[in-house]
This record gives structure tokens, sequence and C-alpha cells, in this order.
């Protein structure tokens, strides 16, 4: 059983060690029979993509460094990392949301499939020649979609402006993803001091640039650190759940 001791090993080790803990569950899923079709698919789905970004996490942080010509101070790549870490953290939440958070498999499948018609309504969004019959094939998608979710629970406690982005937007959710991530488990002291410090690198704010502009190697360093330690607590709980 894992406990926040391991938190003091080095981050070498961690990294190993969760990435092949990863890989493992990943591989013990390939091939076999999807009991509930798609809901089980994209499970597995949820965490290679995590995963994917815990690898490209490892990458960043073990070496690169960035030289700014007529500067002598090099920074670390602090900034892409805490936007994979913040895409980690949204990763999580969301397969804790629908996957774990209910017991109940109505509210599973409710919330599966109302986060699967989203993504296609998001498709309908991209104009592209030559997909005519997708974009057709999947509009009635939605619909049908639609169509079988006004009947689920969690449809009937919107209220009439939330069915009505239900039905127009596709969303299906209506708290942040702090609120998620509390959720899922961590305090909400993390979930809206360090979301939102991620968030500042994922979007062109000022405090993002700041942070960058101001850091020599050894605070940038010093900030990425500490941006692993959640990190890697979300993947130990990712791998508990």
């Amino acid at each position: 059983m894992m406990t926040v001791d391991y938190l003091s090993l080095d981050e070498p080790i961690l990294f190993q060690w969760f990435e092949t803990l990863m890989m493992k569950s990943i591989a013990q899923l390939e091939g076999k029979p999807l009991k509930d079709g798609k809901l089980d698919y994209f499970k597995q789905e949820f965490l290679k993509q995590y995963c994917t970004h815990f690898i490209s996490i490892r990458t960043l942080s073990s070496g690169l460094k960035l030289v700014y010509h007529g500067r002598e101070n090099e920074i670390t790549a602090q900034a892409p990392i805490a936007v994979l870490t913040r895409a980690c953290l949204e990763n999580y939440s969301l397969f804790y949301y629908i996957y774990r958070d209910s017991n109940d498999f109505r509210d599973i499948h409710c919330r599966f499939w109302s986060w699967f018609r989203e993504g296609l309504m998001r498709r309908q969004w991209y104009n592209m020649s030559g997909h005519a019959d997708k974009r057709e094939e999947e509009r009635q998608e939605i619909n049908r979609i639609f169509a079988e979710q006004q009947g689920c629970r969690l449809y009937q406690s919107f209220t009439p402006k939330q069915k009505k982005r239900y039905e127009e937007d596709g969303k299906w959710y209506f708290c942040g993803i702090p609120a998620l991530l509390h959720k899922a488990g961590f305090s909400e002291a993390f979930s809206g001091n360090f979301y939102n410090f991620f968030s500042s690198y994922a979007h062109p704010t000022s405090a993002g640039h700041l942070q960058t502009s101001q850091a020599d190697y050894k605070t940038s360093k010093a900030g990425m650190n500490a941006m692993l330690t959640p990190l890697f607590i979300c993947s130990a709980l990712y791998l508990h759940n």
C-alpha cells in the first residue's frame, strides 16, 4: 500500500515506478472482452492519455534547459510541465467523476454518454471538407444520445437553464475542475490554488509570463519540482481507482 512516505523517494525512481505500474495496467486490459462496449473502452483510453502526458513530463523534467540569447541563467521547462500537469489533473478528475464518484451504474452510464456526446458536439464545430458523411453520422448519434439521456436521473436534476445548455452545447457538469478535483480526493486548498497556478501557464495571462520571465534556473527548477508532487499523488490515486 502506498503512503505519503513514498513521495520522499527520488524523482527518477518515482517516475520509473509509476510509469511501469501504468504500463502494466494498460497491458492487462488489452484484448479483454468489453462488457459495456464504449464505456469500458474509454476507461482504458483515459489512462492511456494520462500515461502519455506523464511520460512527456518525465522527458521534459529530466534535462531540458532553455537558454535565451543574452541571458546567463538557464531555465527549466517549467511552463510546459505546468500545462501537462494541468492536463493530467483534468484527465483524472473527469475519470473519477464518470467512473468512481457514484456506485450506481445508472449514474456512470449517464455521465459517460453525456461526456461522449459533448465530444461529438465539439467535433461538429470543425468545418473540414471531405467528411460530410461522418459529420452527419455523428450528428445523428448526438440526437440519439440526447433522446436516451432525457430520462436519466442526472438530466432530470438539471434546472431548465442547465437542460438547455445540455441540449445546445453538450454541457453536462456544472461545476469547475477544482470542484471535481475535490470530489476526486484532493483538498480544497490544493484543488483551488495548485490548479489555478497550473492554469496560469496554460493561457497567455500576465501571471504566467511574469513567472517565466522572472525565473532563473534555480527558481524554475524549484517550482518544477514542487509541481511534481501533485502529479505523483494524482498518479497514485489513478492506479488505486
